[in-house]
């Protein structure tokens, strides 16, 4: 056989172009991803994927990364693939908000994501740095493993603003907690359970609640402030579109499902970027850390079926090329091909 038939133009512009990485330690020195500096140029936002989460090695790079970009090229965000509502606690505590131990309780009961980690090294670096690290959370509430994380500081922000309307969080409560669960693995068939008026109830309490946020946002902003409010709307929108994404994940998987009607979970994630773009100082940079799967620039399809519109492609058509997605694979060992928090 010919030896041009073997030739492979990717692989031929990989051998020339790799460069090889010295260290997996978090804490190993960072000059091996000098190269990276030129990759990303001037970037606002910086994605950093992975093809499976809870792999040890995937953590530690993005670990060495983030401290790349921070120390070594100015970024001063890091955004997670963690529910919008319950990243505010967690930025708290990187900031030097009470004992170091306090992290661990943060943490209980959420998906071991491998947030601790990067948590703890912004926690120590803002101790010595006069330009702190923030951390922000940019997915719906316990990535629709619950709709409880961000409506119950709804109903906290309506008890000081607006009582009158509290039975009605109250009740979107009380139908949220039916089905909650640690994960959307374990919420989305409780919710499939529920009865369809149920379902229903949930919905159109949680419309009726974002309309009249958004109605008489002049009066709630007089009763407290501004940011309040946009971080209560905020937080409102999550639990929306996490109700929607069990909709959509519902048909989809009983053969019915509308094309791309799982983009929900993902425009949330990626306007909950711009949102938190939109609040930091002009100049901002930002290093993004979610699954290959939110952060490409394409659409996702499996078997030639439009199933989603990813964060990436809603960020690069917003941004343009201060959207960068720095995608990570494995080419040994096995782990779950494609697993992404909403498995």
């Amino acid at each position: 056989m010919p030896a041009s038939l073997h030739y492979n133009p990717f692989a031929n512009w990989l051998r020339t172009h790799a460069v090889p990485l010295d260290h997996l330690d978090p804490e190993a020195p960072l000059d091996d991803l000098e190269p990276l500096r030129a990759i990303i140029g001037d970037a606002r936002v910086v994605a950093i994927g992975e093809s499976s989460h809870f792999v040890n090695e995937f953590a530690s790079m993005r670990e060495r990364i983030l401290r790349f970009l921070a120390e070594r090229c100015g970024f001063t965000v890091l955004a997670f693939e963690y529910g919008f509502s319950e990243g505010f606690p967690l930025d708290a505590w990187a900031q030097g908000e009470g004992p170091d131990d306090d992290l661990s309780a943060h943490l209980a009961g959420t998906i071991p994501v491998g947030v601790d980690e990067p948590l703890r090294w912004i926690r120590r670096h803002n101790r010595t740095t006069s330009t702190p690290v923030r951390f922000t959370g940019i997915d719906i509430p316990a990535a629709g493993g619950s709709l409880l994380p961000a409506l119950a500081p709804v109903a906290d922000y309506l008890r000081r603003i607006d009582p009158e309307t509290l039975p009605v969080v109250q009740e979107a409560i009380r139908i949220a907690e039916s089905f909650a669960g640690g994960s959307a693995a374990v919420a989305a068939p409780a919710w499939g359970r529920l009865a369809t008026a149920e379902q229903d109830a949930l919905s159109a309490t949680l419309t009726r609640l974002l309309i009249r946020f958004r109605s008489v946002e002049p009066l709630y902003v007089s009763r407290g402030d501004q940011p309040s409010y946009d971080t209560a709307v905020r937080r409102l929108e999550g639990a929306c579109h996490a109700d929607y994404t069990f909709r959509a994940m519902a048909d989809l998987f009983a053969g019915k499902g509308l094309t791309a009607d799982t983009s929900a979970r993902d425009v949330y994630m990626a306007e909950s970027v711009l949102w938190h773009l939109g609040r930091f100082e002009p100049g901002t940079r930002v290093v993004l850390a979610a699954h290959n799967a939110h952060i490409q620039k394409t659409p996702v399809a499996f078997n030639g079926h439009l199933t989603g519109l990813p964060m990436g492609q809603h960020l690069h058509r917003t941004l343009g090329d201060d959207y960068f997605a720095l995608g990570r694979v494995s080419l040994v060992g096995s782990s779950v091909d494609r697993m992404c928090l909403s498995d």
